[in-house]
């Protein structure tokens, strides 16, 4: 998994998380144009990493979750300070660093 699944990944584990694909593209595209959502959930899909928990009315997958296998990918392969280096390398990273570190410092303080 690449840094940026890993991280797609945390957000939908985080509660309330970032889930939709609406806020998803939202929010990454403005810190990592073109953000590419479809080509970063696909691997998480295909591992059975999130499920796909509301489709549109068109049928497309619209709100995801984590499964059981990602929680455990990520308490064995996330590593914070990786993400936060990733995340400050992006082009405009500021609202994006700002959700992941608070959601880091809510799992700090549990």
């Amino acid at each position: 998994m690449t840094t940026k699944q890993k991280l797609i990944l945390f957000l939908i584990s985080c509660d309330p998380g970032i889930r939709d694909i609406y806020t998803m593209v939202k929010v990454y595209d403005k810190a990592d144009f073109p953000a590419k959502m479809t080509e970063n959930l696909k691997p998480l899909l295909d591992n059975s990493l999130i499920v796909v928990v509301q489709d549109f009315d068109n049928g497309t997958p619209n709100k995801y979750e984590i499964t059981v296998n990602g929680k455990k990918y990520l308490d064995e392969n996330f590593d914070a300070h990786e993400t936060i280096k990733y995340i400050k390398a992006m082009d405009n990273p500021e609202q994006l660093l700002f959700i992941t570190q608070t959601y880091l410092d809510r799992q700090s303080s549990l």
